[in-house]
């Protein structure tokens, strides 16, 4: 089962991939991160959940191959409209209940998800997911500040370069009071920085191929890859700069299963550790040799503890 699916829902033009080989499986929905990416990263790593799952890739609102946002249209990308999207991708596929899984700021929808649509829900998965962008944005700073440390003491010319670049804003994003300039100081450091989202930057290189070589298959263009527009939207729109999801962790009573790299730098293992402890009975693995991208640099394993989790 191969169905791709461009659907006028909630107000706006949805994409949404769905693969599968049985479709009396269950289900599962992947929430990408952003936000602004689209669920095509996921369309390689995805094929090894198949055989057991029918997943449904999901481009945002705004991004990937849905509808994108303009000038107009963009005070329509909030959290409610967002759940409320998703809400309706399941209705259209007349799915009952189905497992959920998100990935970075995917991961904080998720909670969202679960929260509002409890009933709906066979289990959701928390993939390096953010919890907190104020605590998020603390992390990029500290890690960029040992990064710019370690540029400065090596040899490598280029390293010495970027350090220097970089050094003279450590001492002002991080004093930045909590708003949209100190998210976006915080962002441009871990653009400049790829060491804070791979434990090894040859996994980022091969599972960038994979992802060229799917949309090639499909004859998709690059630039369904990442949307500049949702971010901007939802620090508009809904304070993301400074968004928290902490208060949700209490009242998810779903199944939960927490997975996270050991060397994430966007969003430490901390932040894994306080969404395990804050809902009740959730698993939490982490992944050595693993940062922010789990199915790009541990595939194998992420893939195993989500199917024992889905039994």
């Amino acid at each position: 089962m191969e169905k791709n699916y461009f659907e006028k829902l909630n107000g706006t033009k949805l994409h949404f991939l769905v693969r599968g080989e049985n479709p009396k499986n269950p289900y599962l929905l992947i929430l990408h991160g952003g936000p602004g990416f689209s669920a095509h990263m996921f369309y390689p790593w995805g094929k090894s959940l198949e055989k057991k799952l029918n997943v449904v890739y999901l481009d945002q609102r705004g991004c990937g191959e849905s509808e994108r946002l303009t000038v107009e249209t963009q005070k329509t990308f909030t959290v409610k409209n967002l759940l409320t999207d998703i809400e309706a991708v399941r209705e259209f596929l007349k799915i009952k209940n189905w497992y959920v899984l998100g990935h970075s700021w995917g991961g904080m929808l998720g909670l969202e998800y679960a929260v509002a649509f409890s009933d709906k829900l066979l289990g959701l998965i928390d993939m390096d997911g953010l919890l907190s962008q104020p605590m998020s944005q603390d992390a990029i700073f500290a890690a960029a500040s040992e990064w710019v440390k370690k540029d400065l003491e090596t040899t490598d010319r280029a390293r010495i370069e970027r350090g220097k670049r970089l050094e003279p804003y450590l001492t002002i994003g991080p004093k930045l009071p909590a708003g949209p300039q100190r998210m976006m100081s915080a962002m441009q450091f871990a653009m400049s920085l790829p060491e804070l989202y791979y434990a090894n930057l040859a996994n980022r290189d091969a599972y960038q191929k994979k992802i060229e070589a799917e949309i090639t298959k499909q004859k998709i263009s690059p630039t369904v890859l990442y949307a500049n527009e949702p971010a901007f939207a939802l620090v508009q729109n809904d304070g993301y700069a400074t968004r928290t999801a902490e208060p949700l962790l209490s009242r998810i009573k779903t199944r939960t299963l927490v997975v996270h790299g050991k060397n994430d730098g966007i969003i430490p293992v901390a932040h894994a550790q306080k969404v395990s402890q804050g809902i009740r009975g959730a698993k939490l693995i982490l992944l050595d040799n693993c940062g922010h991208f789990p199915f790009a640099e541990q595939p194998e394993k992420t893939t195993q503890a989500i199917l024992k989790f889905v039994k």
